[in-house]
């Protein structure tokens, strides 16, 4: 089959799926007269006409239900009347039956309409997991590029609804089952293996003239063992040119011998791999280590280069650059002696190859052999068992391919891409009527907690049945979170949950915030992490998530902080002290930068991520007719006195008075997640601040002293709130809420689908089992799989 024929039919089938999959829209009907005659009798005269209260025309709102925006309205006034919000008490209030009636009537037919929608029961792997999926399955490390980005629902990537295939994307498949491939039968021969012993000073380039000669005494200082670098910015030298030895992509190991000289501290050498020079082709960060002073250290990293002819970088990090006086430079720097580049380290063959064919020989392999092979793969790459019947179809691939003239491995090939394109592979179906099947619950816990296909372990537990019995899941949950591979979920889950993948998404304003650098930006995200683990590890209670007396530092997090006693790249626990404003997500540096962007913070920006992301309350989406707040970016106005014009419309008012005040308390952390009690600003006039240079980076610093910050807030309910701290003991004061919000973000990444008003009962069950254990976050992982929820379709 050519390739364009597998196109072709998986996009047809694909295509048939989708329909399959689409939303049943229920008829779009009047209200019925239960509902709409409790409407006209009480809620009416305030929600109608063209300036409805709370934004709310229930005049014009119809009772199609298979529309989210309409459904997402009317469970909005089934929440005010059973919450006593509506009527409000000036009102008339209606008999205590009819209110009974009324939500019976409503969330009966809210019920029956979500399930109307609720038919996805096939889920696509995500990039995620189809790269940790192909590794798995082959026993394979391989980088797979080209992969569209993955629509996000309900805040993940992990829901069946919004992973369509599309003809685009079917190309993308074809082609990366063809990287996957090439990285499991590997070369013909083995790759060219290098060890490269040598020092700064014999490096050559191209034309074998030395290459630094020029910059001695400049740039660098020659010393007896090697040379001194300053650079933290513009650094021309590799430390060995991969481009002239023309070495293959893979992984390499390197060995330098350095030591910091000109301080009394350790200096932080980082290194970068990949194309790092011109910057046409990969390049990513190798990583920061710590070079003590006076003494020689070895440093060793090991790193995977995506593209031959890559090579690695030297740069010291945070210290002052010379580029013409080094013989003289009195400031810290580092000192590289030897160095040796070796690899690739692979062994050949490659291990997925000898995992896929073992001994057999290529040269006297025949159609027999094939379909041992398919036989093998097939339930491991379907996650299933599988009939002889399917096998077939694979095998007679290979036969036909062999009868075009195609060698076993070229005809091998042909099946297993067209296994790799399989609907079979590409989504995870979850049959069942009450209950999904033993290796679809295998396979759904796998993906959860790892984001990967299940382990041989598992795999066992679902042929002998046994995998149901709660006893064996607990111990599946708590072997699968302590084993390495539960990092995914800590990076996909933590990467959604709290939009840490934006990280990237905006860059400070360097002329604002000078001091923003990569290793703050690494640093940001790897605390989060790090803390989200040890709740996770640790079973600690829910509420450390807003209000916590711990922490995890490296020295430059700490210094941005302003906590003493952490030095160095090391990440560890630090102990808050009882009095300080951090502590708990809300302060952590990653947080304040994904809910701001680089030239300002928005009170409301961060008000609607906290209700969305931390309480579960999302809100409304503004009115067509209202413009955005443009903050003052020259400093002569706060954001608080602009959005007190913005809530003085009416239509803006209600939804203000729950956004603004979470918001507020944050103000007094800027875009980059520092500490301020005055706005910075670019205005020619203001004071300036007490420094030239920017610390870690030595950028000039431009900004001058802006209006003095207001972080206070007075809360919907009218509790006036002084500063962060009180906020995040009120916050701590309703775990339930808490743990509400973090059941429905979990149970959407699992399950694969969105959580909505048929689910409450589920949550509340899983919040009080939850409550049982004093709010553990480990405790709630196992009320969700327990849960009867986790098994169904």
């Amino acid at each position: 089959m050519k390739p364009i024929q597998v196109a072709v039919a998986f996009l047809a089938w694909s295509l048939i799926v989708g329909m399959a999959l689409g939303e049943t829209p229920t008829d779009q009907g009047e209200t019925p007269a239960v509902l709409s005659t409790f409407i006209d009798t009480y809620c009416i005269d305030c929600h109608r006409g063209d300036d409805p209260e709370g934004g709310l025309g229930l005049d014009a709102l119809d009772f199609n239900l298979s529309d989210p925006e309409t459904a997402r309205r009317w469970i909005g006034v089934h929440d005010r009347v059973s919450g006593g919000e509506m009527p409000p008490p000036e009102e008339t209030q209606p008999a205590g039956e009819r209110s009974t009636a009324f939500l019976a009537a409503l969330s009966s037919r809210l019920m029956e309409a979500e399930s109307d929608r609720r038919d996805v029961v096939l889920r696509r792997l995500n990039r995620h997991e189809y790269q940790n999926t192909v590794r798995d399955l082959f026993h394979t490390a391989v980088t797979i590029n080209g992969l569209p980005e993955d629509s996000s629902t309900d805040g993940f990537d992990t829901v069946g609804e919004g992973l369509a295939v599309s003809a685009e994307a079917m190309a993308a498949y074809l082609d990366a089952a063809d990287q996957v491939l090439d990285a499991v039968f590997g070369s013909e021969q083995p790759p060219q293996q290098i060890r490269h012993e040598t020092n700064l000073l014999d490096q050559v380039d191209w034309r074998g003239r030395p290459q630094l000669d020029n910059q001695i005494g400049k740039m660098f200082r020659r010393t007896e063992d090697g040379l001194v670098i300053f650079q933290s910015g513009y650094c021309p030298t590799n430390l060995v040119n991969f481009a002239r030895l023309r070495a293959p992509a893979g992984t390499y190991r390197g060995t330098l011998r350095v030591r910091a000289v000109q301080s009394d501290q350790p200096v932080t050498l980082r290194i970068y791999g990949g194309d790092t020079i011109v910057n046409r082709g990969e390049r990513h960060l190798v990583g920061y280590y710590d070079v003590p002073p006076g003494r020689w250290t070895t440093i060793q990293f090991t790193d995977r280069l995506v593209e031959a002819g890559g090579t690695f970088q030297p740069k010291c990090y945070g210290t002052r650059d010379t580029r013409k006086d080094a013989d003289t430079w009195s400031e810290p720097g580092i000192e590289i002696g030897d160095i040796v580049i070796e690899g690739p380290l692979e062994s050949w063959p490659p291990p997925g190859r000898i995992h896929l064919l073992g001994e057999l020989d290529l040269q006297t392999a025949d159609q027999d052999d094939a379909r041992t092979i398919i036989g093998r793969l097939l339930p491991r790459a379907f996650r299933r068992p599988v009939q002889s019947s399917e096998a077939d179809a694979y095998v007679n691939l290979f036969a036909s391919a062999v009868a075009a003239g195609r060698s076993f491995e070229s005809a091998l090939r042909v099946s297993l891409k067209a296994i790799l394109c399989s609907p079979d592979f590409l989504f995870r179906n979850e049959p069942g009527a009450s209950q999904i099947s033993p290796h679809a619950l295998a396979t759904r816990l796998s993906y959860f907690l790892c984001s990967t296909m299940p382990d041989d372990e598992l795999t066992g537990l679902a042929i002998d049945g046994s995998l149901r019995r709660p006893d064996v899941l607990r111990q599946q949950v708590e072997r699968l979170l302590d084993s390495p591979r539960s990092s995914a979920f800590t990076k996909n889950f933590t990467g959604q949950w709290l939009d840490l993948r934006d990280i990237d998404f905006t860059e400070p304003d360097a002329n604002l915030y000078p001091e923003f650098d990569e290793l703050l930006r690494i640093s940001m995200v790897q605390e989060t992490e790090m803390f989200f683990d040890e709740i996770l590890r640790e079973n600690l209670s829910l509420v450390n998530f807003v209000d916590s007396d711990f922490t995890f530092l490296n020295g430059r997090l700490a210094r941005h902080y302003g906590i003493d006693g952490v030095d160095g790249q090391a990440f560890r626990k630090v102990s808050l002290p009882p009095d300080g404003l951090r502590g708990g997500l809300l302060t952590h540096a990653s947080v304040l930068k994904v809910t701001a962007n680089g030239t300002y913070t928005s009170p409301v920006l961060r008000g609607v991520w906290i209700l969305e992301n931390i309480l579960g309350q999302p809100t409304s989406p503004p009115p067509d007719n209202v413009g955005s707040v443009e903050p003052d970016i020259r400093g002569a106005t706060t954001i608080r006195e602009q959005l007190a014009k913005h809530r003085d419309i009416p239509s803006c008012a209600a939804c203000h008075r729950q956004i603004d005040p979470p918001g507020f308390v944050l103000e007094c952390f800027d875009p980059i997640g520092g500490y301020r009690d005055r706005y910075r600003t670019m205005s020619t006039e203001g004071q300036r601040p007490g420094i030239k240079q920017a610390p870690f980076t030595y950028a000039w610093v431009r900004y001058r002293i802006g209006l003095p910050v207001d972080a206070t807030a007075q809360m919907d309910d009218g509790r006036s709130i002084d500063d962060i701290r009180e906020f995040k003991k009120v916050l701590a004061a309703a775990p339930d809420q808490l743990a509400r919000n973090l059941t429905v973000k979990l149970m959407t990444y699992a399950l694969g689908r969105k959580v909505g008003f048929s689910d409450r009962a589920t949550v509340d069950q899983i919040v009080r089992q939850t409550r049982q254990h004093d709010y553990g976050f480990r405790s709630l992982i196992h009320a969700i799989v327990q849960h009867p929820a986790f098994q169904k379709p």
